[in-house]
């Protein structure tokens, strides 16, 4: 399963971000209802001590109300604004919004204490009331001092307080989360910048990364630098082993061959053969291992150009006597994603196999495939008939005898195509004679 850092980090970064912003928004609106509760509830007890206060024994010993509180609401009915002075259960004084209803006053407690109390008006309204209880000269039993506000509006006031902090934090959310990514981002750059470095390393624009990022990320350069380093000292050690190998190797086959050319008759001709085919083995063998090695190590990139121009110059010169043209199509530019040797052998047997066979001409162009490159060589000779090709690569298959070589060219030149992933097709050519195309992987 393809997993993506950045991905992750803002993926927690969010959700940490959502949770903590919807838990504060509900701490907020706890806190809020406990003070608007809390103003409420002192707004109406100040009403209930004003009703207290008013409160005078007349000259004929009755109760009268001098001043009823000033709260306009306590003059619209409906609203919840309520007030009601009694005595056990007589209504004394009562609020202009009542009108002609009472207070349902069934559930409430009666004590010396200043409670908020609930209670239901006309209508079965809900109400949050203050009550207080007070002795009186001239009177059997306290007063009771009711006044009462909406439970409603104290809803209506949470309900308006979290569409704003919804709203809020709403932006402040989308505020944070664009901060996460873009810090995310900036903070993954230096990574970035890593991988396009380890890119352009691969496709061998540059050697090693540079010294140039930041002190948390610098120590991980560093390190891939030291593999770069160990790297290539491996594969120098590896190739100075196998070329101390065939060195060791073919100088006793040179010893065993020239020894076999003194003999005469059908032994010495067996030896020879023999030893013809030791060495092609291990030419074969040999170059297999060398290219197995380093197929896949990064850092190699060839121009097409200077390697075909180095060939077909060598090449014109070997066949200079036969008077043959070499043309080249588009390889400027092209390059090959791997050893300059490699393409030298590749190219080299190729262009040289076709100079044997051409007549007049011998064409080399380069096209790009995709991620690949193609590497086609035509000459216009004879040709090779349509049964023959699928056998010709095979080491030491000749299909005329009378022209120099062994064999081997077409079939090294596959091989070492196969071992980087790429191919070698055989076919006719417009101008007559064979078309071989090398499928390489391009840098």
């Amino acid at each position: 399963m393809h997993r993506s850092l950045t991905k992750r980090i803002i993926t927690l970064s969010i959700f940490w971000i959502v949770v903590a912003l919807v838990f504060t928004a509900l701490l907020m609106g706890r806190f809020y209802r406990q003070h608007i509760e809390e103003h409420y509830d002192n707004h109406v007890l100040t009403h209930v001590e004003e009703l207290v206060a008013s409160i005078e024994t007349g000259p004929d010993g009755t109760l009268v109300l001098t001043r009823e509180p000033t709260d306009p609401r306590f003059y619209r009915a409906n609203e919840g604004w309520y007030w009601e002075v009694r005595s056990h259960d007589k209504v004394l004084f009562q609020s202009a919004s009542l009108g002609t209803g009472q207070l349902d006053l069934r559930d409430l407690i009666l004590d010396e204490n200043h409670n908020v109390q609930t209670v239901y008006g006309p209508g079965g309204q809900k109400l949050r009331a203050q009550v207080a209880h007070v002795s009186f000269p001239h009177e059997s039993g306290a007063l009771t001092f009711v006044a009462t506000a909406p439970e409603i509006a104290i809803k209506d006031d949470v309900h308006d307080f979290f569409t704003h902090i919804f709203t809020s934090f709403l932006v402040l959310g989308i505020g944070l989360s664009v901060a996460v990514v873009m810090q995310v981002y900036v903070a993954l750059k230096p990574l970035h910048a890593i991988q396009s470095e380890i890119s352009d390393i691969k496709t061998g624009k540059t050697e090693r990364l540079p010294r140039e990022f930041p002190s948390d990320v610098q120590p991980l350069v560093d390190e891939l630098n030291f593999l770069l380093d160990h790297n290539e000292t491996l594969l120098k050690r590896a190739r100075n082993q196998l070329g101390d190998l065939a060195h060791s190797v073919k100088n006793p086959l040179t010893v065993i061959r020239n020894e076999a050319r003194t003999l005469s008759g059908k032994q010495g001709q067996l030896i020879l053969d023999q030893s013809h085919a030791m060495a092609n083995s291990i030419d074969h063998y040999l170059s297999r291992a060398r290219i197995y090695g380093k197929q896949d190590a990064i850092g190699y990139r060839t121009s097409v150009r200077s390697v075909i121009d180095d060939l077909s110059f060598a090449v014109e010169h070997i066949h200079k006597d036969r008077k043959i043209g070499i043309d080249l199509q588009c390889i400027d530019d092209k390059w090959f994603r791997g050893e300059a040797q490699d393409l030298e052998e590749m190219a080299g047997n190729l262009i040289d196999n076709a100079f044997k066979w051409a007549k007049t001409k011998v064409v080399v162009r380069c096209e790009n495939e995709n991620q690949n490159l193609a590497l086609i060589i035509e000459d216009d000779g004879l040709g090779i008939d349509e049964k023959e090709l699928e056998t010709i690569t095979h080491r030491g298959k000749r299909l005329d005898e009378s022209t120099p070589g062994h064999g081997q060219g077409l079939g090294i030149a596959e091989d070492i195509a196969i071992l980087y992933g790429g191919e070698l097709k055989l076919g006719r050519s417009k101008l007559g004679g064979l078309k071989a195309t090398l499928i390489l992987p391009a840098a």
